[in-house]
């Protein structure tokens, strides 16, 4: 559980840090594109490492389901999909648990 709201605070800070840069290079698209598809290789990589974490363990908290829910969602948002989307329709699959 712990390690949960660590990996949430950190994609957090990590968003809102790429969110700031993001803003001020408002007028370079050559960066802005490079900032695009950096954070949606970030969500990319922490859907997939999630993905086999909680693919191994064959459940996964609430919370957790959705946290990768909103990292699903702006990951599509920046134009991902294919793999990370079947993987997501398999964690739905899951069996969930309520985290205390």
């Amino acid at each position: 559980m712990l390690e949960s709201i660590g990996v949430y605070i950190a994609t957090t800070i990590i968003g809102a840090i790429l969110g700031f840069i993001a803003a001020k290079y408002k007028k370079n698209k050559k960066k802005d594109l490079a900032i695009e598809q950096g954070v949606q290789a970030l969500l990319r990589n922490e859907i997939i490492r999630r993905y086999r974490e909680f693919e191994s363990k064959g459940e996964i908290s609430i919370l957790d389901q959705e946290n990768l829910d909103e990292m699903f969602i702006q990951y599509q948002n920046l134009g991902g999909n294919g793999t990370v989307k079947k993987m997501m329709n398999d964690l739905y699959e899951l069996k969930t648990k309520i985290v205390r």
